[in-house]
């Protein structure tokens, strides 16, 4: 399993956004140091309480703080507002930048305002998405440029300046919160970044089945490199000393979380059929204070103990899935704890899975040795 960490600059009030965005590169840094495998941050426009909208020059920072880890978009928007041979220039310099460790994830949106703002119809996502990515894998491996589609026209041709460090480009994958996404994604051979809207286990399976069926013989595949690599998104993810102690802080964060979906999913699912699923997350609007609920029933809300996020990774990687991508954000939790979160996982589950037998199983005489 290779381990991830999102941050989505969640904030309390009295904050200053110039505090947590340092709080949030000592984060990432701290996560290297663990042993965290990439780190990311998702493409966010019009929060006033979070999100870091400008992720490219965040991640310029970032590469001069970090040398190890990698640093993924989680996602990057491919719609009107972000011309793809502007998100390739970025990408790009940001691959130079890190010395070759950048990956492209990339998304269509999924919340109703962002839309609105950007004057983005909702039907025209998905073939946007798709367009823009033909044309930024088209500026990664050619010498020129040109592009006649429906959204994009790019009729003299054009240099992508710079290309990117790793060649023949970094890798590729898309946030899939649908079967179709998923599907698509892996007939055109790119990783895939899903959840499943808490909405349960069965459906982290069909997921994972959708994928893997797909990319294990890709019909369309966007580029020479197939990028074979399937990612469960956890959001939120607090790991504290105890299952207690780990509900107390991170179980509000988790709820809220369940509560923005149900508040601003259906939004979405009313603009187009192809976020008619979005609907699903009324099923457990009736649940939105029962934190237990959703840790029995979905491994997308993670919060408890170090032994906690073993037992329900594990179940995931028997599922098929290659990552595990842990959402260790949330305000008013606070940056010590947020450190402390990261430093349970690194000692505690990480090791668990990738140096398992480094792990010490049995204690044969307490307090030292006789």
């Amino acid at each position: 399993m290779r381990f991830g960490f999102i941050n989505e600059g969640a904030m309390k009030m009295g904050t200053t956004y110039q505090t947590r965005y340092h709080e949030i590169i000592d984060e990432a840094v701290y996560a290297e140091e663990m042993g965290f495998d990439f780190f990311g941050c998702s493409e966010q426009h019009f929060l006033n309480n979070a999100g870091v909208s400008s992720t490219e020059v965040f991640y310029g920072a970032l590469s001069q703080a970090t040398s190890r880890i990698q640093i993924r978009s989680m996602v990057r928007l491919l719609l009107a507002f972000n011309h793809p041979m502007r998100i390739a220039e970025q990408a790009a310099t940001i691959d130079i930048l890190s010395n070759g460790r950048h990956g492209l994830g990339t998304g269509r949106a999924n919340l109703p305002y962002q839309l609105d703002a950007f004057e983005v119809d909702a039907d025209e996502t998905r073939a946007m998405w798709e367009e823009s990515m033909q044309v930024i894998v088209k500026a990664f491996t050619q010498e020129t440029v040109t592009h006649k589609g429906h959204y994009w026209n790019i009729k003299d041709p054009v240099h992508l300046t710079p290309k990117p460090m790793q060649y023949p480009h970094p890798p590729l994958y898309v946030a899939a919160t649908s079967i179709p996404t998923l599907e698509r994604a892996g007939d055109m051979g790119i990783g895939a970044m899903t959840l499943d809207h808490l909405l349960g286990w069965e459906q982290v399976e069909k997921n994972a089945k959708a994928y893997k069926e797909h990319i294990a013989n890709p019909s369309d595949p966007i580029s020479s490199v197939i990028n074979d690599s399937l990612a469960l998104l956890v959001l939120p993810a607090y790991c504290g000393e105890s299952d207690k102690e780990a509900k107390e802080w991170g179980g509000r964060e988790a709820l809220g979380f369940a509560k923005t979906l149900v508040k601003h999913f259906p939004v979405t699912a009313a603009r187009s059929e192809s976020y008619k699923y979005f609907n699903d997350v009324l099923k457990f609007e009736d649940r939105l204070n029962d934190i237990d609920y959703f840790l029995e029933t979905t491994p997308c809300l993670m919060v408890g103990s170090p032994d906690f996020f073993i037992k329900q990774i594990e179940r995931v990687r028997d599922m098929g899935f290659d990552e595990i991508i842990l959402r260790i954000d949330g305000g008013n939790m606070g940056h010590e704890r947020l450190m402390r979160s990261i430093q349970l996982i690194g000692e505690n589950v990480i090791p668990h899975f990738n140096n398992p037998q480094n792990v010490v199983r049995k204690i044969l005489y307490e307090g030292g040795v006789p």
